[in-house]
Order: structure tokens, then sequence, then C-alpha cells
């Protein structure tokens, strides 16, 4: 993701325009973060955005608050406010936008701040993933395990167990000892014609990207199944495994334990991918 570097200048605070470097949270506000949501720009397009004011809508609801500001008129104030942060910012090549609100005095607030991307469109990254599992603590099912409001504290943990240089990320894995995801991305394991993926009954997060990956293995006559699940064994077995979120697109899983993998048919996937959202 983006580093220090890559932030933009200004942060848009309830609909002014604060730098960024002078922006300051009281400890009210601290205390009174709800969540936050990203969503990515392509060029000045955003990808996804309605999916992502989908999910906004839903997380809005499980802390019991509403925003019409953002969720009426299909998202047509969330998207300008998106819009005038873009410009702003000048972020005209790609960005990934960080919406966060706080509830504060009776109050709902929001921040969005944007962050440079490397790449303009979606890419398939060149340099394959290295993966382990994490099995310290197991991530069960439960009513928001398919949110990232129930899967951010796994991934934390997860990411600050990480010791090993040559490990990019930890497969999560449920109270099964199945596979689940990874920090902040669904996982398919494709062996032959078939790809495998895990379901939320399993615990698994999902991604906004879910349908239209579903849609892309029917392209390509790929044979998709989340039943029942994904084992250590079929990761072992596997030929391909991906990832996929809506701000990184595809990532290509090169290795895992002593197996390499390939990335003949992801590259196919991530071309559609690629092209679903930049025509």
């Amino acid at each position: 993701m983006p580093d220090q570097m890559n932030k933009g200048k200004y942060i848009l605070v309830n609909g002014s325009f604060v730098l960024t470097d002078e922006y300051r949270i009281s400890l009210a506000e601290s205390e009174g973060l709800l969540f936050s949501e990203r969503i990515r720009s392509v060029r000045t397009s955003f990808p996804f955005f309605r999916e992502t004011l989908e999910i906004i809508k839903v997380k809005l609801r499980i802390f019991g608050q509403s925003f019409s500001d953002f969720t009426s008129n299909n998202g047509s104030g969330l998207q300008r406010q998106l819009e005038r942060t873009l410009t702003k910012n000048k972020h005209f090549l790609g960005a990934v936008f960080i919406i966060t609100f706080r509830f504060t005095d009776q109050k709902l607030h929001y921040t969005i701040r944007s962050e440079k991307l490397e790449n303009t469109d979606y890419e398939l990254n060149e340099k394959g993933l290295y993966v382990e599992i994490f099995d310290e603590i197991k991530k069960p099912a439960s009513s928001i395990s398919c949110l990232s409001l129930g899967s951010e504290i796994y991934w934390n943990i997860a990411r600050n167990q990480m010791t090993n240089p040559m490990t990019d990320h930890f497969l999560i894995i449920n109270t099964e000892d199945q596979i689940i995801e990874i920090q902040e991305s669904n996982i398919y394991v494709l062996k032959g014609k078939s790809i495998h993926g895990a379901s939320s009954n399993q615990g698994a997060y999902v991604d906004i990207t879910r349908p239209i990956m579903q849609e892309i293995f029917r392209k390509i006559n790929l044979q998709f199944t989340e039943e029942p699940g994904i084992t250590i064994q079929d990761i072992r077995e596997a030929d391909e495994i991906l990832t996929v979120n809506a701000i990184e697109g595809i990532r290509w899983i090169v290795g895992f334990e002593g197996k390499r993998f390939f990335n003949h048919t992801i590259r196919k996937i991530s071309e559609l991918f690629s092209q679903s959202h930049t025509n």
C-alpha cells in the first residue's frame, strides 16, 4: 500500500479541507471511531462505488446510525466529496480513499483522505507472494465475520505476528482448520478447471469483488465452488492460487512451504478483471 510520501496534502473533514500535516483528532473523536471504508479511483472513476456504498450503509446500520448526506440519491453526495478530494490532492492517475466515520457529541462526523497508488490501473503483481499458515488464533464464523468489522482484529493480530521476512501474508484459518482468507482479501485455489473459494458460512471475509470474480470464472469455463472449503492439502496440491480485493485487484501467490505455483490462468483472470473497470 502507499507510503507516507504518497499521502494527499489535504484531508476532507466534514466537508472542509484541512492540511493533512495539521490535522489532529481529540480524545473524544478517537474514542468515537466507528469504522473506516476504502475505495479506489482509476484515473477519475471509482470502481465498485455502488458496492462500497452498500457496505457503508450496512456498517452504519450495525452501529445504529444513518448518514443521508452520503447514502441518499445513489451516493451522489459521497461521490461528490470523493471527487473534491481527488481534485484537491491532484490524484488524477489513481488513489485509494479512506472514508472514516466517528460519532461524537451526538453527531456523526466523517473524514476522507487519499493516498496515491503506484499503478494507475489494476495490474497483476509480477513478483509473486509467499504465504504461510497462521494458526495462533482461529477465526470463528459469526454474524459479522464476513465484514471487515468482524475480521480486522484477526488480520491485525496476524500482521503483528509476522516475523519471517520472506513471508508476504498469512493464510487465516477458521475453527475447523479451513483456510478462509488472507488479510483484507479473498483467496481462490485453482486446480485443473476447478476453482475453490471460502464461504461466509465458514467465517470467510466476503470482499465486494465476489460477484465479478464468479462472473469471470464462468467466462473462462472454470467450475467454481465454496464447498466443502479449502484445506491445507488443497493449497499443497493447487496449480495456481490468487487473492483479490477491490483496492489491489488480483494478486498471484507463488509460494507456500516448498511448493511453487504458476500464474497462467491468473493472468487471464487479471486481464478480465482490469478490463471490466477500465473500458
